[in-house]
């Protein structure tokens, strides 16, 4: 079975008034876990009832909590979540929370040198704070990891030219969405053009193996360091895309870790349907019960 470390925030979505766990690295992990990966956290909650019920729910999906500590200096993490007309979400953080704070140490470096995990994944999200950002970065210098998916997934416009080219050092896939290929484009001065773009990124990073443009309904663009190709097979309309993209990775993901190239995974339907999400960025496959026991709204997205 293969291993994947999944590193960064877990925190909590308020969406309408409901709280659902959620974060990219927590979505990713619960997720490949019920594919068939033995999945790890690599994050800190607070010592507080959010922390307590994040760790039942990480529990309950068969994901390792080995490297999720508790610390009572600072509260679980929360997101205010808001859609539009179009189902799209905006976000909005409070500071000071635990996933702001993971730490590393040499203890957990020997560790995860001895996991012999086959993939690492992480975001942007996690690097807005110092503490967290520094922790990754020294994760990434100190530990050999066969694949690093970097999926970008910008919150509050945070892209500083310093964290993505620190990031895309270590990166071998990399995920983005047209406004963070735009966003990339004007970073690296290749203007708007996607194939510009990706032609610099692989010229630039010698580690980059594969490309993934998600474009939302209309599918994504997949290029490896010889080709490209449009994948559209799958797609039909969003009625909610929060977690959308976190389903994806780890079909992507799911995929490469079976030996597949990045274009035959990036058309994995692992579930059989395309990818069914709950409403809130958990987005995990399948139904869900809220702790009431009302059934959490559920959504369709197709790639």
């Amino acid at each position: 079975m293969k291993k994947v470390l999944s590193y960064g925030e877990i925190l909590w979505d308020v969406i309408d008034g409901q709280a659902k766990i959620g974060g990219a690295p927590f979505n990713l992990a619960g997720h490949l876990a019920r594919l068939g990966a033995e999945a790890f956290l690599y994050s800190k909650v607070g010592a507080d009832e959010l922390g307590r019920r994040a760790l039942q729910e990480i529990a309950r999906l068969g994901v390792s909590s080995n490297y999720v500590k508790t610390d009572a200096r600072y509260p679980t993490g929360t997101a205010l979540v808001r859609l539009d007309h179009q189902g799209i979400p905006s976000y909005s953080f409070p500071e000071g929370v635990s996933y702001q704070h993971i730490e590393g140490g040499e203890a957990a470096l020997a560790s995860l040198r001895e996991e012999g995990f086959s993939l690492f994944y992480f975001g942007s999200m996690v690097q807005m704070a110092e503490q967290s950002r520094e922790t990754l970065l020294h994760i990434l210098k100190e530990c050999t990891f066969p694949a690093v998916f970097f999926d970008v997934n910008i919150r509050r416009d945070f892209c500083p030219r310093e964290m993505v080219e620190q990031s895309l050092r270590y990166t071998t896939i990399l995920k983005l969405n047209e406004e963070e290929a735009l966003r990339f484009g004007t970073l690296f001065c290749t203007g708007e053009q996607e194939t510009e773009l990706i032609r610099a990124l692989f010229a630039q990073y010698s580690k980059l193996r594969c490309v993934l443009v998600t474009k939302g309904p209309r599918g994504c663009t997949a290029y490896s360091r010889e080709a490209m190709r449009e994948i559209n097979e799958c797609v039909s309309k969003a009625v909610d895309t929060v977690g959308a993209g976190d389903a994806f990775s780890a079909g992507l993901i799911s995929g490469l870790l079976a030996g597949w190239d990045v274009f035959r995974s990036a058309r994995r339907d692992p579930f059989g349907f395309c990818g069914v999400i709950q409403r809130g960025a958990s987005g995990l496959f399948g139904t869900v019960k809220g702790e009431a026991g009302h059934l959490l709204s559920e959504i369709v997205y197709k790639y």
